[in-house]
């Protein structure tokens, strides 16, 4: 097996890329590999340290100089070098990373492929990992409200229609130019106009939403495609292994795809009018809460990404125009 430095920025930064490493490296050590981890490259370590693979985890772009010139380093001492990017939904121009190309790259769902289009270099799809947690017994999940995040604006609500109770996350809402007391205020308006109905409730309060996950059986819906994905695992962090339901759209589940079996442990919806989608559901159907053990989450991600350490370790070169890797 291969001896790995896995590269991500301080946790004060990007905390969710560090929670990712973290479980990374310990599921690579399980499958045999030796694993550094560090937040600051530097090229002493990289000459006098016999890595074959220097894997860079980030949350977003660009990267920085510091980061560049280190991946160039990494390539002229023969390395292997790839960088996962968590929050990969955005259009990126030819000449990204030109100077120190990776040998290769991953995203965080399958139809965020075509933004890195123009870049040729090995593809694949890592997720971030979610937070490790005990278990529950896995048992009948019985819906008893909808938890949908608000992302810019009151009026969002306006869009879902639901039959059951619906809680409405608008803790995103808040900023120094509005606060608590003129959401409520606004909402109340709202609700007396007609426009919010009487089974949806608005929750501000951190404690309140996390009383809801605890005690409630919450159908969690995380399917809007402007939540990012790093905002993504935050939810997964939150309500897996609880009595809860994940509602994510068709590319979320793209991520971990060996594990989400819709109408079993979650339910996936087509993210083309998945607000609409919601309201078609049919809750009252028979479903396990989503909770999982680590082998079965990780397991297939981390043994495609060992595959692929041995391939680039094999090919012994450092750029790579063979045709992408599909995990």
């Amino acid at each position: 097996m291969s001896e790995i430095l896995l590269y991500t920025r301080p946790k004060s930064k990007e905390p969710t890329a560090d929670q990712t490493v973290s479980t990374l490296a310990e599921q690579l050590e399980n499958a045999g590999h030796q694993v550094d981890i560090t937040n600051s490259l530097n090229i002493p370590r990289l000459i006098l340290n016999s890595y074959q693979t220097v894997h860079l985890v980030v949350e977003d772009l660009p990267i920085t100089a510091n980061e560049a010139v280190h991946l160039g380093i990494c390539k002229a001492l023969g390395k292997n070098t790839l960088i996962s990017i968590l929050n990969s939904d955005r259009n990126l121009k030819k000449g990204f990373l030109n100077f120190a190309k990776p040998d290769a790259m991953s995203v965080s769902q399958t139809n965020h492929l075509k933004f890195y289009r123009a870049i040729g270099v090995n593809k694949f799809v890592l997720p971030a990992f979610p937070k490790k947690a005990s278990s529950h017994r896995k048992g009948t999940f019985k819906h008893e409200a909808f938890l949908i995040p608000l992302q810019t604006k009151l009026e969002e609500a306006f869009d879902f229609n639901v039959p059951s109770t619906v809680y409405f996350d608008g803790r995103k809402l808040l900023n120094s130019k509005t606060n608590s007391i003129q959401l409520r205020k606004k909402w109340n308006d709202l609700a007396g106009q007609k426009l919010i109905g009487e089974n949806a409730h608005l929750i501000l309060s951190d404690n309140k939403i996390k009383e809801l996950i605890e005690d409630s059986g919450l159908s969690v819906v995380v399917a809007d495609p402007s939540l990012s994905h790093t905002e993504f695992t935050s939810w997964l962090n939150q309500v897996l292994n609880k009595n809860n339901l994940v509602v994510l759209n068709e590319f979320q589940a793209t991520g971990f795809s060996n594990y989400w079996t819709s109408g079993r442990n979650c339910m996936v919806i087509p993210l083309q009018n998945w607000k609409n989608s919601v309201g078609e559901l049919d809750m009252n159907r028979e479903f396990v809460s989503t909770v999982y053990k680590a082998g079965e989450l990780f397991e297939p991600a981390i043994n495609e990404l060992s595959r692929l350490y041995s391939k680039l370790n094999q090919q012994k070169t450092t750029l790579l125009t063979s045709r992408s890797v599909k995990l």
